[in-house]
């Protein structure tokens, strides 16, 4: 089968095992080769052929159990946003239009504009690949870190995601480019609702981020890196750099790519979005070693003219 991915290779896998309900997890009791957990595809970079089983959830239902949203791992980003819109569910507002499944968000702990999803989770139900059996994950037991959680080690299908969601809108605009696309468009703050913050994260996305279906990519092609503030000048990135806890300041990636993209050799497969230069896209009949040594030369440049070292954000599948 083809294996449906966002950046658009073409990738194909040996078996695939779709799951519907939690009648269908008795297919996952007998699988012994290599496994790949994939939703929407929107966070992969995948090699030609898979020589394994893909498994992909399909669990559709958003319902209110025992005090908690319970949300099924096949149901669209998009549709989350929508229903706590639409059920004075707060807190997620900054996270609009983000690509992808609701069960791909807690694997990458997926964040925008100061908000990360692992703040409204409270637990995880899946299917444990090691002891064949269903299991729960307390928010703890999940790991989660900055674009990180325990679901990364694979040993886990995250069937449904359990989250507690804020009654009272308490809008969070901290974010630099946030707080001035508000200021720009004379959004009053102290009056903005869900809706309207909702709409300008998809406004300011949109400005910054490429349709994966006109122009196949996977977001950002890496992280901003967190390095020790002192060990760099603190005019080094100015205006593209953030102060974060204990010692630690947060750079921008893009920035660190715009600053070595002049030397870089971009195959005529590839291209950077004239918009954001954390986006690759693929124009058209990229192959999965061109992406991997373009990935590789920006890390190798930047590695050695800052001693920065950038780490890949998307999956990488068959290196």
């Amino acid at each position: 089968m083809m294996i449906p991915n966002s950046f658009g290779l073409q990738a194909r896998a040996k078996n695939c095992i779709l799951i519907n309900s939690l009648d269908d997890l008795s297919l996952l009791e007998t699988i012994d080769d290599e496994i790949l957990i994939i939703g929407a595809g929107t966070n992969v970079i995948l090699n030609d052929y898979f020589d394994g089983t893909v498994i992909m959830v399909n669990m559709q239902e958003i319902e209110k159990v025992n005090g908690f949203i319970s949300v099924g791992a096949g149901v669209p980003w998009a549709d989350l946003i929508e229903y706590c819109l639409l059920n004075e569910l707060y807190g997620i507002e900054n996270l609009t239009h983000i690509p992808g499944s609701v069960g791909a968000a807690p694997v990458q702990n997926i964040g925008a504009y100061g908000v990360e999803i692992s703040s409204f989770i409270n637990n995880i139900e899946c299917f444990n690949l090691k002891t064949k059996k269903p299991e729960m994950l307390s928010h703890n037991q999940c790991q989660f870190q900055y674009r990180d959680s325990i679901f990364k080690l694979k040993d886990f299908v995250i069937l449904k995601v359990n989250f507690v969601f804020n009654k009272n809108f308490e809008p969070n605009l901290s974010y630099p480019a946030l707080s001035e696309y508000l200021k720009d468009g004379s959004i009053d703050t102290s009056t903005i609702t869900p809706r309207i913050l909702s709409n300008s994260v998809r406004a300011i996305r949109d400005s910054k981020l490429p349709d994966p279906k006109m122009e196949p990519n996977v977001g950002s092609i890496f992280k901003n890196p967190l390095v020790k503030t002192n060990d760099f000048d603190h005019a080094f990135l100015d205006g593209h750099r953030w102060e974060q806890a204990d010692g630690y300041t947060k750079l921008s990636a893009a920035r660190l790519i715009e600053l070595i993209k002049s030397e870089l050799i971009i195959p005529d497969s590839l291209n950077f979005s004239k918009d954001h230069s954390l986006v690759l896209i693929n124009n058209g009949g990229a192959s999965f070693n061109e992406v991997i040594n373009l990935l590789n030369q920006i890390q190798t440049m930047i590695f050695n003219k800052f001693k920065i070292q950038l780490e890949i954000e998307p999956e990488i599948v068959g290196l």
